[in-house]
């Protein structure tokens, strides 16, 4: 798939509960925590309200109609005064990878952010050794801000 052809059939759009499969098949390709969507339907689908809880919103770029990426915003109660949002679980499909998906899903995220949400900021984590994701959140303006050690004690 050509970069023309897919920002020509590119859709990016908020999730709706008859995209869990989509999104669990998606979260199959990711090495993070895996977690029951059906069970927690009202943190991403339900109402929230954003006095007391984080909303998490879940965009999707599909490609020819196809759900391709996923990745997904957690924004802050309107009173927080940092007015920060935090980006987890950027996955794209392996039939869809190095072909921008990611790029575009990440500039829609911001362009959201900043205009709908009027959010000052946006934070995420990304592993070490995940140097394609590093260089694309570099190349968007995303700014190491410090480095974390992550401990375990076997028993």
């Amino acid at each position: 798939m050509s970069n023309d052809l897919q920002a020509a059939s590119l859709l990016i759009r908020i999730a709706t509960e008859a995209d869990i499969a989509a999104i669990e098949e998606l979260d199959s390709f990711s090495t993070s925590p895996t977690r029951n969507l059906r069970r927690e339907i009202q943190e991403y689908f339900g109402s929230v309200d954003p006095s007391t809880h984080v909303q998490t919103l879940i965009f999707l770029a599909e490609v020819a109609g196809q759900v391709a990426a996923k990745a997904e915003l957690m924004v802050p109660p309107t009173e927080y005064p940092s007015g920060t949002g935090y980006i987890k679980r950027v996955i794209v499909h392996p039939d869809y990878r190095r072909h921008g998906l990611a790029q575009s899903l990440m500039e829609h995220i911001i362009l959201y952010s900043r205009t709908e949400r009027e959010l000052k900021a946006l934070d995420l984590h990304v592993w070490e050794g995940n140097i394609p994701a590093i260089k694309l959140y570099e190349a968007l303006g995303f700014e190491l801000q410090h480095r974390e050690l992550y401990l375990r004690l076997h028993l």
